[in-house]
């Protein structure tokens, strides 16, 4: 079989089995909304688990901290389950670590995952590269609602130390 035909299988499959095995793992629905803080990513598949899980859960997200690499996946949540603190921020690349191919693929999932603010602001840094680069609080809360004051965690007093 032509490398492109199996390209196209995988593009076709993988999201298929993502969302079978996400519905037959799915996480109880109630409970406090999930906090993502310096989250350096991981392994593509697992983040798409995590995330199918999540939005087929109905759980909120709140995002108070670094997301970065796969972790921007969450991003694919519906906006009305989804928060940002002026902490938050977004570290994207392109993926690494498995074949060529399969590097392809986990890119191509991750852009036809992302809503389309987030595709048009990773065009407008180049597109996925080797680097990071790192959306702001500033240009999320754009598209995202602000999380609401009362669930922000109190901050405890900084004690000095002579």
């Amino acid at each position: 079989m032509p490398a492109s035909r199996i390209f196209n299988a995988a593009l076709i499959a993988v999201p298929m089995l993502i969302s079978a095995v996400a519905t037959a793992q799915a996480l109880p629905s109630h409970g406090s909304p999930i906090t993502i803080r310096n989250d350096r990513g991981g392994q593509v598949i697992h983040y798409a688990l995590k995330m199918l899980r999540l939005k087929e859960a109905g759980r909120s997200v709140r995002f108070s901290g670094r997301c970065d690499s796969a972790c921007t996946l969450y991003l694919a949540l519906p906006r009305s389950k989804s928060c940002v603190t002026p902490s938050a921020s977004f570290g994207f690349h392109l993926p690494y670590g498995a074949s060529r191919r399969g590097n392809q693929v986990a890119a191509q999932y991750l852009l036809s995952s992302y809503p389309g603010w987030v595709r048009s602001w990773v065009a407008s840094q180049g597109g996925l590269n080797g680097q990071i680069k790192t959306m702001s609080y500033g240009y999320a809360s754009r598209f995202l609602p602000t999380c609401p004051q009362a669930d922000r965690k109190l901050a405890l007093p900084q004690l000095r130390t002579r």
